[in-house]
This record gives structure tokens, sequence and C-alpha cells, in this order.
């Protein structure tokens, strides 16, 4: 009994932990770029002191974050060509958010508005139908993108725009939702009254 219960009980501890360490690691955060290359730069140190040649192992980048989805739609009393050019168009841009913005409305093409608060990559552009960027606001975690994709729908003398947003942090959704609606979508038809007027 001594021994043989002995060895039950370590393996039972023994699984018992691998649980514990399992449940605990979920959703941490994971290094960082800095991290990983701090990491290698320690790897390398050793591997030369040592002088054992050794592959090294990937790391993951990134960190894990509890993400939501958010759908919006806005009229708009304008046409879709109009409502497309203020998302694509420097001046427009700069107009509505009222602070200098840096706009490259092709595939690939960087985007920066709210005085580098908001930052991204425009990763589809369907002219007067459909732009998809990568998005990110400086306070979320670092390398951290959501998708906003936003559809421009005609209607009867009217433009709809929905916007799909995936991969929003969950502590930045209400924050994600005021920004669109009063940054945005407000912004906006104030500057399409403007131009009316002036028009």
């Amino acid at each position: 009994m001594k021994t043989a219960g002995t060895a039950k009980v370590r393996e039972a501890l023994g699984d018992y932990l691998k649980a514990l360490k399992t449940e605990f690691t979920m959703g941490m955060i994971l290094p960082t770029k800095a991290m990983a290359a701090q990491e290698l730069t320690v790897e390398r140190k050793l591997s030369e002191n040592t002088l054992q040649i050794q592959a090294s192992s990937r790391v993951a980048l990134g960190v894990r974050i509890p993400t939501v989805a958010l759908h919006m739609t806005e009229l708009f009393d304008t046409a879709i060509e109009q409502l497309y050019r203020i998302f694509t168009v420097k001046d427009l841009v700069q107009k509505f958010s009222k602070s200098p913005a840096v706009l490259e409305a092709e595939k690939g093409g960087k985007f920066q508005m709210f005085d580098g608060n908001i930052t991204g990559e425009y990763t589809e552009l369907l002219t007067n139908k459909k732009i998809v960027m990568k998005w990110r606001c400086r306070n979320w975690p670092e390398e951290h993108y959501a998708t906003v994709a936003l559809n421009f729908v005609p209607t009867l003398q009217q433009t709809e725009l929905q916007l799909d947003c995936k991969g929003v942090p969950v502590c930045e959704e209400e924050n994600m939702k005021f920004c669109w609606q009063k940054q945005h979508f407000e912004e906006i038809k104030g500057l399409l009254q403007l131009t009316t007027l002036n028009g």
C-alpha cells in the first residue's frame, strides 16, 4: 500500500498540476515583438558562449484578448459617390475629422486620422460600393487591428452606410460606437450640410 499508494498519489497530483497550468495560462498575454527579440538575443548569446548550435523555436507574437463585432447603419442625405469620397479623399477626411490626416486610398495604402489616434490600412476598395480597412486605435494592445467594412447602399435620395466591424476589444466596444456615431456620422452630416449650403 505504501509504495503503490505513493505512486498513485503522485500520478494524481501530476495530472492535477497539468490541469491547473493549462487553466492558468488560458487567456494570458503572449510575448510582444520586443519580448521575442530579447529572447532571441539572449538565446544567441547563450549559444555563442556555450558553442552549441540549436534551431530556435518559433515564438508566438501578439496578444489574446476578447473581442466583439459591431454593426451600425446610418442614412446620409447625399449620393453614394459623395459619401464614398468623404472616406477616400484626404481634404474631406480632414474636414470632418477637424485634424490633419494621412491617406493613401488604394489597396495596401495606409491611413492616419484624428492626430494619429486612428491608424490602419485599406485592404479593399470597390468604388462607390465598399471599403474594407485594418483599423486600430492608439490605446489598443500593440499590433491589434479590427476589420472595418463600410458598405454603401443606395436608397431613395439617400445613401445608407452599413458599418461592420470585427475584432474590437470588448473593453473598447462603447468607445468604438461613440467614435463612429459622434466623430464620424454626425461630423460627416455636418460637413454635407455645409457643402449643400455653400454649393
